[in-house]
């Protein structure tokens, strides 16, 4: 009973059927004109840029998230560590109150730091003099 009528179906996308035939007329009938070549190349180089520019804005988003995050982490492990850094230094203070006095301990924890800064303060320039850049500056000025 339902083989003698026929249904039309309609393709979802008319328009996408539509250009796919034309480019299966075109290359059927041979070879594309430079024209069309030419436009083909212009849209598929556009349609690259935009995919391109789309990535690289999401990945600059996730980097951030991501750097925000690892800062965020970074600041509140720097402050639990200077917190942590008083806290010794207070105790040193006051078991040294109990043996040396309160002046005597006092200057002895700040003549400590003191001399322990100074080392890392030389340690570091020594290790800034040797830096490749500094060589670059006195080649460069020769």
């Amino acid at each position: 009973m339902l083989d003698n009528k026929t249904v039309d179906v309609e393709s979802p996308h008319p328009s996408e059927t539509d250009e796919q035939d034309d480019r299966a007329h075109e290359a059927a009938s041979g070879d594309k004109s430079i024209k069309m070549q030419m436009t083909d190349l212009v849209d598929d180089v556009r349609k690259l840029a935009e995919a391109e520019l789309e990535y690289y804005r999401i990945k600059l988003s996730v980097n951030l998230a991501a750097t925000k995050t690892v800062l965020l982490l970074f600041s509140a492990a720097a402050v639990i560590a200077v917190v942590g850094a008083v806290a010794l230094i207070l105790g040193i203070l006051l078991i040294l109150t109990h043996y040396l006095g309160p002046v005597a301990a006092t200057c002895l924890l700040t003549g400590g730091a003191l001399l322990i800064a100074t080392v890392l303060t030389n340690m570091a320039i020594t290790r800034a003099r040797k830096l490749p850049l500094d060589e670059m500056t006195n080649d460069s000025k020769k």
